[in-house]
């Protein structure tokens, strides 16, 4: 995470405002919102953003979008209706409903209060582009909001971007600055991983009555989007699934308040079992399929592949929405088709599959890079489902999507397979600034299989014979670029 100071600080702390799309709604009379509206951050459209708005002739914009995008922190007081962003002495409050916001330069009067409509928290554009550090600009004609994020600066001494880190941000609840932080926990494939920041030595242990698996990350606490996407303060208890285990029934993770902090994953088990741990640059693995010993081989051994299949969004970071019935969320569409894929590779000799998530956990775009690049994966797939701003002509198609030059040949191999398997519109393999590709240094395709909303492919998307059909294509098209 690259370090910005003065004005600038605003704009790093934009993702914070994540939570207040969950907790809160607050009615105001809007004006009509402007047709087909897009919003482009660092020369990249954000897809999945709902329509500008405009409030008494002042032009409002979707925190949460932004927000995703960026990735930091957020204080609640519910009592109060007050957001608070930032670390402790050096914070910005803002209040549903209340034009009147505090800074530590002093107060600050907004155009328009802050405001939640359709799920969505809406800010003053001016107020984004002037105390979040954020360069605006509105192109009336192409109907585009352009935010331009500032240049990360060096800190003194340093030695160029890279060694500028800052420390992890306060946990909602005060939680103390740790030397590291977990980004994610995930289960697959019988085996736990967890995506820390910072270095951090796991102690693991296993115990009885009941059969569990204990592990220990001293001087470590939860990053500020995995909490609050898991609602976790200080003591509380998240958990995830251990869908397709026979061993496992469940994972439970909690923050405890020691002296240095200290995070508790416990792997909960039916019976004991034999498991070995091991690493990957920044991810920790505890393998319930393996006996300990040197010989064992891990993750990308014996001359494997490794793909990583990323389900896009997760958590508070829904996708697009389909309200037309029964509501379905882009992001279980992307996880129920990414586990549909790593079922079938984990079929296929010669390659290892890790999931970015294998539930419903967010993940932001930068931690889901750092995972392909700590295991060296070879190839990472994003699997999405796509959407249209309100008031467009209804769109349908298949398209796959890369960013660097060497993602071209993963892209168009996939989409060779993905169209003839999808019966939709070729809206071809073609270039997209995507921060999954761009970030990283390793192949990245993204395929959206279809369009997610009214008029679109959902009737495609919710049919599984359909979903089959897309899996085994995107399967295949990895298997053939990977040359298995």
């Amino acid at each position: 995470m690259k370090k910005i100071s003065g004005q600038t600080a605003w704009g790093k702390w934009a993702a914070a405002f994540l939570a207040l799309v969950a907790v809160f709604f607050l009615s105001v009379q809007v004006g009509q919102a402007a047709s087909a509206t897009k919003i482009v951050l660092d020369d990249r459209e954000v897809t999945g953003a709902r329509d500008v708005l405009t409030v008494k002739g002042t032009t409002m914009v979707p925190i949460r979008v932004i927000s995703e995008e960026l990735g930091y922190a957020v204080g609640w007081n519910p009592s109060s209706r007050q957001v608070t962003v930032g670390p402790s002495g050096d914070r910005l409050t803002l209040t549903l409903g209340s034009r009147a916001a505090d800074s530590p330069q002093g107060p600050i009067t907004l155009e328009q209060a802050p405001f939640s409509q359709s799920s969505t928290t809406y800010v003053p554009l001016r107020f984004v582009g002037t105390e979040m550090g954020l360069k605006v600009k509105w192109d009336n004609g192409a109907k585009t909001v352009f935010l331009t994020s500032p240049p990360a600066l060096e800190q003194p001494g340093g030695t160029g971007p890279n060694d500028d880190v800052d420390p992890p941000a306060e946990v909602p609840g005060g939680t103390p600055t740790t030397s590291a932080s977990v980004e994610q926990v995930s289960f697959s494939e019988n085996r736990l991983m967890i995506s820390t920041s910072g270095n951090v030595t796991p102690k693991v242990s296993a115990v009885a009555s009941p059969n569990r698996i204990v592990i220990d990350l001293p001087d470590t606490s939860f990053s500020p989007v995995f909490a609050e996407a898991q609602g976790l303060l200080v003591g509380q208890q998240g958990s995830i699934a251990a869908v397709g285990s026979a061993d496992v029934t469940g994972i439970r993770f909690a923050l405890n308040n020691d002296s240095p902090m200290r995070v508790r994953v416990v792997i909960d088990l039916n019976k004991a079992k034999s498991y070995e741990t091991y690493r990957e640059g920044n991810l920790i693995f505890v393998d319930l399929n393996r006996q300990s010993g040197p010989s064992t081989p891990g993750v990308g051994d014996d001359g494997k592949k490794i793909v990583v299949i990323d389900a896009g969004h997760g958590g508070s970071a829904t996708g697009a929405i389909y309200a037309g019935g029964p509501t379905l969320m882009e992001k279980d569409v992307n996880l129920d088709m990414a586990l549909k894929v790593e079922a079938l590779l984990k079929q296929v000799d010669g390659l290892d599959v890790v999931m970015t998530r294998s539930d419903d956990t967010a993940v932001s775009l930068q931690g889901r890079v750092d995972i392909a690049e700590s295991l060296n994966a070879d190839i990472m797939v994003s699997i999405h489902a796509n959407s249209m701003p309100k008031g467009t002509k209804p769109t349908s198609g298949t398209e796959t999507l890369y960013t660097k030059p060497e993602s071209k040949q993963l892209a168009e191999t996939i989409h060779k397979h993905l169209i003839a398997a999808t019966g939709l519109p070729d809206r071809k393999a073609k270039y997209q600034n995507l921060h999954v590709d761009r970030e990283s240094n390793l192949p990245t395709a993204l395929v959206e299989t279809g369009f997610l909303y009214a008029g679109g492919d959902v009737d495609k998307i919710t049919d599984p014979a359909w979903q089959n059909r897309v899996a085994e294509a995107i399967a295949a098209g990895i298997e053939e670029y990977l040359g298995l």
